[in-house]
């Protein structure tokens, strides 16, 4: 008898081991949904790139004898890393003053890394980040002891400048980099992004639903779903950035940069946050990803609708498991038209004159229309330049792509939030908000909630 449940044990096992292994196998066939370049801007911004591993070890690159060494560092992998690497040794061969150092980091802990550096002057001298990054280095009170660079000085010089630089991007691109405590421009945007509406048009055609334009047609068609399929109806991969997208388009001051004071604690995030809360405790509203992004309960058919960086999209298998992919522009309800477009681009640290230069001419090489495109395409993200949109390969590549149309189709109301110090801590309370809101444990009154916020955000913005 044992010798016979013996045999029936090892059959068991080996039977386990062949399905572990097809399973192994079959994840190992789609893209790890990766980690983007960390950053205080929205969470659910996502590049196409692998996911990070260990921190790879610096390399010693010789500098030519004679050449001012510009140290750029990065998190990109893959495609990106080696579109940006070109781009680098092209920059070096044109011209015989400058030498661009690419050093790949790992993306876990780069921004405290980069800190540390930068503080104790051992820094790079490039990086490309958002623009509330760069405001964490920029001291209001004193100008002369921000640790970045004000670039309007370089693209203002009548030699090494560009002539009209500012008719170059749309105003609201421009009024962005030059959104900052300060009044300096401390980034140059190099591509834009943005979060846009999937859903699963299976389950609209099916249960006869219009696309939601507006948050309350969103929240209805949740509902439904919910009722009739059993799954959510709606998530949102950033809850910061919806709460943003709400409450600008009803009109919230958001952040008084003058008074260095938020100005959330009022009837409008009130009453947004509320309606978050209550979706999420009905079961409309998913409380959570089951991964890292909501890509995964929409392949799996567990959420109909989610908002998510238009990068997102290869990761989405609609076909592969039995249902079409639709996209469409996130809800616009309210007093005014807004949109959270996200600008990316290249912040330079202070250190030496000549340094600064260096890193100045590389934006200037890599901001050219073509040698703009090709990072667009590495990114697949689209550009803010005119010129490069005038590109018949540009063209090409948005009209390849229904997720880069989409975002395109919100520019027009896209607006930009203060770049100062504090504005991260502004955009985690936002999210620990609707958290909290759909909490159902969580007894404090959403109006007390965001009283204490407000309080928090206002110690951060003053520094204290």
């Amino acid at each position: 008898m044992k010798k016979k449940w013996g045999i029936i044990l090892a059959v068991v096992l080996v039977i386990a081991v062949a399905v572990a292994a097809v399973i192994i196998v079959r994840n190992n066939q789609k893209p790890v949904e990766p980690i983007s370049e960390p950053t205080t801007e929205p969470t659910a911004e996502v590049t196409v790139t692998e996911a990070p591993t260990a921190e790879p070890e610096p390399t010693a690159v010789p500098v030519p004898e004679g050449r001012v060494r510009i140290d750029f560092w990065h998190t990109f992998t893959k495609g990106q890393k080696e579109t940006l690497e070109t781009l680098a040794a092209e920059f070096n061969a044109s011209q015989d003053k400058y030498y661009l150092v690419c050093e790949a980091n790992s993306s876990n802990g780069f921004t405290s890394k980069v800190r540390t550096a930068v503080v104790n002057g051992e820094g790079p001298d490039i990086i490309f980040n958002y623009a509330s990054e760069a405001a964490s280095y920029v001291n209001a009170d004193d100008p002369t002891k921000n640790l970045v660079v004000d670039l309007s000085q370089y693209l203002n010089d009548p030699e090494i400048g560009i002539k009209d630089w500012e008719t170059l991007m749309d105003k609201v691109v421009v009024d962005e980099a030059k959104g900052f405590a300060d009044g300096q421009m401390h980034i140059m945007p190099l591509v834009r992004t943005g979060p846009i509406l999937f859903y699963n048009k299976t389950i609209f055609d099916e249960l006869g639903l219009k696309v939601p334009t507006t948050w309350t047609e969103l929240a209805e068609a949740a509902k439904t779903i919910k009722e009739k399929k059993g799954i959510y109806g709606f998530a949102a991969d950033s809850l910061t950035d919806m709460m943003q997208s709400i409450i600008m388009q009803n009109g919230s001051e958001y952040i008084d940069v003058a008074a260095r004071e938020a100005r959330i604690n009022n009837d409008i995030t009130v009453d947004a946050v509320t309606w978050y809360g209550d979706n999420v405790k009905a079961g409309y509203f998913a409380p959570a990803p089951t991964s890292d992004y909501y890509s995964t309960d929409m392949n799996s058919q567990l959420v109909a609708m989610y908002i998510g960086s238009c990068a997102g999209i290869p990761y989405l298998f609609d076909k592969d498991n039995g249902w079409e992919l639709a996209l469409a522009p996130i809800p616009q309800e309210g007093e005014t038209r807004w949109y959270p477009a996200w600008d990316r681009g290249a912040i330079v640290f202070t250190s030496n004159e000549e340094e600064q230069k260096g890193a100045y001419e590389f934006i200037k090489f890599f901001i050219q229309p073509e040698n703009n495109l090709r990072w667009c395409e590495s990114m697949i993200a689209l550009s803010p330049f005119n010129a490069t949109q005038e590109l018949d390969g540009y063209k090409a590549l948005v009209e390849a792509n229904p997720a880069l149309q989409t975002v395109a189709e919100c520019l027009p109301d896209a607006g930009f939030l203060p770049s100062v110090q504090g504005a991260s801590v502004v955009r985690d309370q936002l999210k620990s908000l609707c958290q909290l809101a759909g909490d159902s444990e969580n007894t404090t009154p959403v109006s007390e909630l965001v009283a204490d916020a407000e309080k928090t955000c206002n110690e951060a913005l003053k520094g204290e």
